[in-house]
């Protein structure tokens, strides 16, 4: 289990979160690092296929567990399934620089100012904040001068209608935050995001592409599905909310 103090989210939200990944998911361990570092809110993804292990962590737990989401990451090889040319020849991608903030800033709330997170799963969290978070997101790739974080913008007509952003690994690119404005009309603009991030993965010497998207967003899915890529992993989101900080006490009795 991995699991450590999340700056970012504690100061959006002002409560003590922690964040992290749990392969094998301990209930005991994740209890007493909990009571150790009176968490408010702790925010695990674990393997779908140690779902067993939610029933007997939740038998365990003194605080309320918040089943958050589901999600699905993708893979693509681009040695057998090469980047494409965007379909809309009218499309203009540049990379954001610092003068595009106010234009990032919204068209990040045009575009998710209704969209769902695992965040909004759970009560303790605002919605107002929540999209905050993902513009303050977006602007950590804004504000990036290296090749490994990323922000592009797509317009048409000389008005911004898409965003991307884009972390580079060592082995691999990941489409991070990505979306287009409702209303726009480009036939297959999820497509061309999609396999810009391609493009620009490939040129930085990567052979492979990642992208993640909640279970339940099926035309994602078939579009990435359609740009050559596979599902390969699949993860649940759970939040403990304990509230330690808040003047909970912790509950550890037996353990």
């Amino acid at each position: 289990m991995n699991i450590a103090y999340s700056p970012l989210e504690s100061t959006r939200f002002n409560l003590r979160i922690l964040r992290g990944t749990a392969s094998e998911l301990a209930p005991e361990t994740l209890l007493h690092t909990i009571a150790e570092e009176r968490v408010d809110v702790a925010i695990l993804r674990i393997p779908t296929s140690k779902q067993h292990k939610i029933a007997q962590l939740s038998a365990l737990l003194p605080y309320p567990l918040v089943m958050a989401d589901t999600v699905l990451t993708f893979k693509c090889d681009m040695r057998t399934s090469p980047p494409q040319p965007l379909r809309n020849p009218r499309l203009v991608v540049r990379r954001a620089t610092a003068d595009d903030q106010p234009a990032l800033e919204e068209l990040v709330e045009a575009i998710f100012a209704n969209y769902h997170t695992h965040y909004n799963s759970n009560p303790l969290f605002d919605p107002k904040l929540v999209l905050a978070g993902y513009q303050e997101w977006a602007l950590s790739f804004l504000h990036s001068t290296t090749p490994d974080k990323a922000c592009f913008l797509f317009y048409l007509d000389n008005r911004a209608v898409a965003l991307t952003t884009i972390a580079l690994h060592e082995k691999y690119g990941d489409g991070m935050l990505m979306g287009a404005r409702p209303g726009t009309t480009s036939p297959g603009l999820g497509g061309d995001l999609v396999r810009h991030i391609k493009q620009y993965t490939l040129s930085h010497g990567r052979k492979w592409v990642h992208g993640t998207t909640q279970v339940q967003n099926h035309g994602v899915q078939r579009m990435l599905i359609q740009e050559g890529f596979l599902p390969a992993e699949s993860h649940y989101t759970i939040h403990i909310n304990s509230l330690l900080s808040q003047g909970n006490q912790p509950l550890i009795t037996g353990i």
